[in-house]
């Protein structure tokens, strides 16, 4: 009843408006634009808009200049939309992923009753460059709002980093380095934490021989610019302290890493704010120089027109070019991901921060618990209740499935990502492990959930490599591999864990830590899985690419094609009886090339290398079940124990399931418990 009651109200008001003396119209309700109002969350396609205006509509009249200004005129879709917030009215266009907001600007009278009025044109929202009175008004404005209406924001405990940088008052000329157990007991003590990019080697970083003389003061100018500006903002926020790793953390001791590196949980959630140097791919490069206006090619000036509204006072009205809810046109797949998306730690650099300030190509964005916010105004708000669970706060996760979902996309996202030192695949996201296992309540296994084990091993890799030269994880792992994964099935897909059947018994699992982190790098492990398993050949054929290369064929399988995880090669294995025979396990990676040439082996595996295959489970569909099975290869170096080469998976209609099912388990070679390092 209320909208109805607020509806009724804007249509008598946009009738009166269109009959006003001074105003040049034909009609005195428009069925095109609809006078610019709809009933309370209605849509309404605008096409004929020109025509319209050609009989005299102003309504139809100011969107048509308002289009010829932005340039939508070629290609245009678009429909009017009422948003949530009663008066705001939008023009979207389905082609360039924006939306022009009709406003009032502050100061004029409204051009009608409920416009938006409360927020200044965006030529002074969106500021030429991070440094001005407008980005830092925006990021005050941020804290300010989360700070008063946020609790879950709030910082949970008081731990401190072992060491700060104190960056003293604007204008100094040295920052010094502090031991956060020297300062006085009781007192409250806030910091800042950046994320970014090292890029190459870093001219300056903590170690053994200059941590005193750091304690002493270091001068701002000999530091690479992200951190000199940094520091600025730093100051510019009133803080008087600053978390950097390259300066926090003792680089050349690796004690103090692994126990530092273990921190960074705490160290990113107690932060006041994480600031996030996106743009800089160098440590060199900066973030606060930026003209925005001159890079971005996306930002056009406001349209403004003289108008006069329904009590014949004159004022303007205006149309500013926003993104749509749900993304922003930089953000589109063919746009230039930003460096400090590439890298491999900002990844639970910017999930476990509580507050995080991107400094974005063309403006600021700001994330917290509970908001998401741009300079732009675009109202991404609604990002944070979205279904797909990379939206939801790290710290709001409700339940063990909401986390196990999430997990499976950051390890989609992670494993694309960079990353200077592949001994850093587990540390670089042990921080967030650490949060995950709060909720999940599992043991984690380089990377993999106990508790959803045969699930965790449904991963596939997305591209061609060769295997490590260094150990990084066992093979069951995606962590063990440097190419891109992909998870087998789509996170959020809550149908799926109803009708996965899983056909292994977990026996035993083992993750050796390989240092003082639990979740970080480890030494060794395996999984003991009871289940079926089937002999097969091997047949390798190099005409088939990447993605068709090998096939394995069973007697009652016949040939399926091999989703293998790196190049494999043929070798002489012993298995668990002592016989000598020929398997297959993955190829590492030859001298003289990197471990991103995807150039296939020139050696070819011959007919009738042995594998085995572990039949996994299956998920059944509507028309059809997929089975999935593991494929492994005996151990090259533990004898009698299997290594992982990839995965098989058959379809079968839905139709013919149970009779194909009781054909397989009969038809398995073995029924027993395997050893997979």
């Amino acid at each position: 009843m209320y909208h109805l009651r607020y509806d009724i109200q804007m249509l008598r008001e946009r009738l009166k408006d269109a009959a006003a003396p001074g105003i040049y119209t034909l009609t005195k309700y428009c069925l095109r634009c609809k006078n610019l109002w709809l009933p309370h969350g209605k849509e309404a396609g605008c096409d004929g808009i020109g025509f319209s205006a050609s009989l005299g509509c102003r309504y139809c009249i100011f969107l048509l200049n308002a289009l010829k200004h932005f340039d939508w005129m070629e290609g245009l879709h678009c429909y009017f939309k009422l948003s949530g917030r009663k008066g705001r009215y939008y023009l979207t266009s389905w082609v360039f992923h924006v939306q022009l907001e009709l406003y009032t600007p502050r100061g004029h009278p409204p051009a009608w009753h409920g416009i938006a009025q409360d927020a200044n044109p965006l030529d002074a929202v969106l500021s030429g460059s991070p440094q001005t009175s407008e980005a830092y008004e925006f990021i005050r404005s941020c804290l300010r709002d989360c700070d008063a209406n946020h609790p879950e924001c709030k910082i949970a405990g008081q731990g401190l980093p072992t060491r700060l940088l104190d960056v003293h008052h604007e204008g100094a000329q040295q920052v010094r380095l502090v031991e956060t157990e020297s300062l006085p007991v009781g007192h409250s003590t806030t910091y800042i934490a950046l994320s970014y990019c090292w890029g190459g080697r870093q001219s300056l970083t903590l170690k053994s021989e200059n941590l005193e003389v750091m304690k002493l003061g270091l001068m701002v100018s000999s530091l690479p610019q992200t951190l000199q500006d940094a520091i600025a903002v730093t100051r510019a926020l009133g803080q008087q302290y600053l978390w950097v790793d390259a300066l926090c953390i003792i680089q050349n001791s690796p004690s103090d890493w692994e126990v530092e590196s273990s921190k960074m949980a705490s160290v990113y959630r107690d932060a006041y704010l994480t600031i996030a140097a996106a743009t800089a791919s160098d440590v060199t490069h900066g973030f606060l120089s930026r003209n925005y206006r001159e890079l971005n090619a996306w930002y056009k000036e406001p349209y403004h027109e003289e108008w006069i509204n329904q009590e014949a006072c004159s004022t303007i009205l205006g149309a500013r070019r926003i993104h749509e809810g749900l993304g922003h046109a930089d953000e589109h797949p063919r746009v230039p991901v930003l460096p400090w998306n590439l890298r491999g730690w900002t990844l639970q650099e910017q999930f476990l921060s509580r507050r995080l300030l991107k400094y974005h190509a063309y403006e600021l964005r700001w994330v917290c618990q509970n908001k998401s916010a741009c300079q732009c105004r675009s109202d991404l708000s609604c990002r944070l209740l979205a279904k797909d669970p990379m939206d939801s706060p790290t710290y709001r996760l409700e339940s063990a499935q909401l986390a196990h979902d999430y997990w499976r996309h950051i390890v989609n996202d992670y494993t694309a990502r960079e990353l200077t030192d592949a001994r850093d695949k587990l540390p670089a996201i042990s921080g967030l492990a650490q949060v995950f296992q709060q909720v999940i309540q599992s043991p984690y296994i380089a990377g993999i959930w106990e508790d959803r084990l045969s699930l965790g091993l449904l991963w596939r890799a997305f591209d061609a490599r060769y295997a490590p030269e260094l150990y990084i994880a066992p093979t069951f792992s995606w962590a063990s591999i440097s190419s891109r994964v992909e998870t087998m099935f789509e996170p959020g897909d809550y149908g799926v864990r109803d009708r996965w059947v899983s056909h292994t018994v977990v026996e035993d699992t083992c993750s050796i830590a390989d240092g003082k982190d639990p979740l970080g790098r480890v030494k060794g492990g395996w999984i003991k899985l009871r289940g079926y398993i089937f002999k097969a050949a091997l047949i390798d054929d190099p005409r088939g690419g990447f993605d068709y290369r090998y096939k394995v064929k069973t007697k009652f399988l016949g040939k399926e094609r091999l989703r293998q995880d790196t190049w494999l090669e043929e070798f002489l294995a012993t298995n668990e009886h002592g016989d000598v025979q020929r398997s297959v396990r993955r190829m590492r990676q030859p001298s003289g090339i990197t471990t991103h040439d995807n150039e296939p082996p020139t050696s070819e595996i011959k007919d009738g290398a042995v594998v085995y295959l572990l039949l996994i489970g299956y998920v059944t569909y509507n028309l059809i079940t997929v089975f999935y099975f593991m494929g492994l290869g005996l151990s090259s170096d533990k004898p009698g124990m299997y290594e992982r080469l990839g995965l098989i998976l058959y379809c079968k209609s839905k139709k013919k399931f149970e009779k194909f099912k009781s054909g397989l388990i009969a038809a398995a070679d073995d029924h027993k418990v395997v050893t997979i390092v």
